[in-house]
């Protein structure tokens, strides 16, 4: 459990005790990860089985949270998976932290039971396990794929298979706050764009098919994240649709801004390349490989201070 954050240099804790954003800080600090991203798989937003050729998709727990409404519990689960950097992948705070990082400042039984029925949500998705470790219970990070296997890291491998690709979400969808500014339906279309790892996307109404989202969904998500200014349009573009009578259609292309535009693909950097120099490429290149039983170290406190002092 973490015992002593301080805050960093020239600040102290306002009067009324820890507040959500310091709660948030406290926990990402402690996961030591030097890179400030935290790194899912793409299991999480979409099952997919097969291979290359033959591949197919299915909802995924993120879907299940999305039609539940579980916007809470995805940002539990999102917390969960930024602070188990290690085997055996758990971690066991107090009842308290984890309400007061989701905006809750009550305390004592009530409190626990909130936070209980969150877990019993993401239990009940095989993303977490519990078990108690003395008076509080040890949360256990799982495959992302909701099939409740032991977690282990992503390999990283280019020639891996397909449900070993993996995105990472950064640090300043805290630092900046999407966890309060953005709907269920923006954080689950950050994701799931996220996941595409190319440098420009579509965002067709057929993502609600491949990721069991509703149309609605779709275009929510999407108008929140230009608006946000998490994402910008690049242009137009034609992509295959077979279900309409030319075969094709025309639709916005869509890229992140910084810092939001970290992923991109080994296949996607070499197209880029071959293009030529003057291609700018705006993501940081392919996710690093984790290396298993081992945290990717330290991230100062400053960093997490560096945009927002009142966080």
């Amino acid at each position: 459990m973490a015992r002593i954050i301080f805050p960093p240099t020239g600040q102290s804790l306002p009067a009324s005790g820890l507040s959500q954003g310091l709660g948030i800080a406290a926990l990402l600090q402690s996961s030591k990860r030097r890179k400030g991203a935290v790194p899912l798989r793409r299991s999480f937003v979409q099952r997919v089985s097969g291979d290359d050729d033959g591949a197919t998709k299915a909802p995924s727990p993120l879907s299940e949270l999305v039609r539940s409404r579980g916007a809470r519990a995805l940002d539990l689960y999102l917390l969960v998976a930024a602070v188990t950097t290690a085997a055996p992948f758990d971690v066991t705070e107090r009842s308290e932290l984890w309400a007061r990082c989701l905006g809750t400042y009550a305390t004592g039984a009530s409190t626990s039971v909130k936070i209980s029925r969150l877990w019993r949500r993401l239990e009940d998705l095989a993303l977490v396990a519990r078990s108690q470790d003395g008076k509080h219970t040890k949360i256990t990070k799982l495959m992302e794929d909701g099939s409740g296997a032991a977690y282990v890291p992503p390999s990283g491998l280019v020639d891996g298979p397909l449900q070993d690709i993996y995105f990472r979400l950064p640090f300043e969808y805290w630092s900046d706050e999407l966890y309060e500014k953005l709907s269920l339906p923006a954080k689950a279309m950050l994701l799931i764009c996220m996941s595409l790892r190319d440098p420009e996307f579509y965002i067709p109404d057929v993502f609600a098919e491949w990721y069991g989202l509703s149309p609605k969904t779709i275009r929510r998500g999407r108008h929140e994240l230009v608006k946000a200014g998490i994402l910008k349009e690049v242009g137009l573009g034609m992509y295959i649709d077979t279900s309409r009578p030319t075969l094709t259609a025309t639709a916005a292309k869509y890229a992140f801004r910084e810092p939001y535009n970290l992923n991109i693909s080994k296949r996607a950097q070499a197209e880029i390349s071959a293009a030529g120099p003057t291609k700018t490429v705006p993501g940081e290149g392919a996710p690093p490989a984790l290396p298993p039983n081992q945290d990717e170290s330290v991230l100062s406190m400053e960093f997490l201070f560096s945009k927002r002092s009142t966080l």
